[in-house]
């Protein structure tokens, strides 16, 4: 995530900022970001490149220990075994978009954040898209695809067990006992792919939300508002934010982006916060203060440019630490590829109808407790707020009843979210 946010705060904060365009340096890093867009094709590999023993000492190590997926499994206070950190080093996810044209020329990019033109990229079908989680030797647990306003999704489930260390053969146990109504969870169990319509989604929600007198408007920006917030980020970085090029080696060109961190979020959120009153009431209240457990130090990442365009990037974790213990390094990097392969739907996908789609995700809700799934199972996901009663009676007029509701809610679902698989599907008669 923070080489994430780096890379996309990097490419739209010092795109024509007037004075860190002075930096050679930082004309390097805004026209390298450019070119990303200028293609038909995009990949994206973020991926933990720390080694197994890298992997081990950090999660080991003081504040580290038994904190989340890196502290250990479900949050025990034990120091992480070396299968566990075997599994985790080389961990990566992978974004990859092709087109029918350049990435900038693309509607929904063109029009992100501008109110009343926003456009629903699942049903472009000149745009194909595929998200995959793979292991260290490059083995697919978990791909999603997106091609023609079709959704496909396919999953390695005995991998995913082997990963957060649990029994394999429990999934074929969980597909013995799965009624005719889940039939498509056991499609995914079994590792089949499956197969959905994004455009019958998309036609029988907009049917539900045409039925109500007044539906929620969707979040908004307003254009002048988004021009303050750029100028002001852009202000702040160019006075915090520091470049220095570490020459180049096979083409490749090194750069070190810096700023020290408790100056830099205290500077952004001293910038944002007069704007604050504007941003849409759905985005929730602005926090009172700053961060607080923001290291007081220098942090950096590693950015590297082939033929003047983004190559890859890297950063440390640790480097967020409070604590920088000696020889602690949890290197993840980022790579970029213009020449990613073209998405391809797979051939022999199993159909899902938007009814079974339904069936399935409630199925699998109200059978939480059948199943033995517990909620702490889950770690610290955050939970979603209570639905109150005018929520569950909405809830309740698109077809989920009050048990249903309250089991997705328990399960982490916010009401907006329960909302939209319900008006995915008709209510039943």
């Amino acid at each position: 995530m923070p080489v994430a946010v780096t890379a996309s705060v990097l490419a739209t904060g010092l795109t024509a900022c007037g004075t860190v365009e002075q930096l050679s340096a930082a004309q390097k890093v805004s026209k390298a970001f450019d070119k990303v867009r200028d293609g038909k094709s995009a990949g994206f590999t973020l991926s933990i490149d720390a080694t197994p023993e890298q992997v081990a000492a950090f999660a080991n190590s003081g504040e580290h220990k038994g904190n989340g997926l890196i502290g250990s499994a479900r949050g025990r206070k034990e120091d992480m075994d070396e299968k566990t950190a075997k599994a985790i080093s080389g961990l990566s996810v992978t974004v990859a978009v092709s087109a029918d044209k350049p990435l900038k020329d693309i509607e929904a990019f063109k029009n992100a954040g501008q109110a009343g033109k926003n456009t629903d990229l699942t049903l472009d079908k000149s745009v194909r898209v595929s998200y995959l989680l793979a292991d260290r030797s490059g083995t697919a647990l978990l791909e999603y695809r997106q091609v023609d306003a079709t959704g496909y999704l396919h999953a390695d489930a005995k991998g995913l067990m082997k990963l957060v260390g649990e029994d394999p053969s429990t999934v074929d146990e969980l597909r013995k006992d799965l009624p005719e109504e889940m039939k498509p969870v056991g499609d995914v169990l079994a590792g089949k792919w499956v197969s959905f319509d994004l455009q019958a989604l998309a036609d029988q929600a907009k049917e539900a939300d045409a039925k109500k007198a007044a539906p929620s408007a969707a979040p908004s920006v307003d254009p002048e508002l988004g021009n303050q917030l750029l100028n002001s980020i852009k202000d702040v970085l160019g006075r915090t934010v520091t470049y220095e090029d570490k020459g180049k080696k096979d083409g490749t060109e090194h750069l070190w982006v810096s700023a020290p961190a408790r100056q830099l979020v205290d500077e952004m959120y001293k910038a944002v916060k007069p704007l604050s009153a504007k941003f849409p009431k759905q985005l929730g209240d602005f926090p009172d203060k700053a961060p607080s457990d923001v290291p007081d130090r220098k942090i950096g990442v590693d950015l590297y440019l082939k033929n003047g365009a983004f190559s890859s990037a890297t950063f440390d974790l640790a480097q967020l630490a409070d604590k920088v213990e000696p020889g602690v390094n949890f290197p993840v990097k980022l790579a970029f590829s213009q020449a990613a392969p073209n998405v391809q739907a797979p051939a022999d996908a199993v159909k899902v109808t938007n009814e079974q789609l339904m069936d399935a995700v409630l199925g699998l809700a109200a059978g939480n407790d059948e199943k033995g799934l517990d909620p702490e199972d889950f770690g610290d996901l955050p939970l979603a707020p209570p639905l109150t009663d005018a929520q569950l009676k909405e809830l309740a007029g698109l077809g989920v009843t009050e048990a249903e509701a309250r089991e997705l809610n328990d399960a982490g679902l916010s009401f907006g979210s329960i909302k939209q698989l319900a008006q995915a599907t008709p209510p039943k008669a």
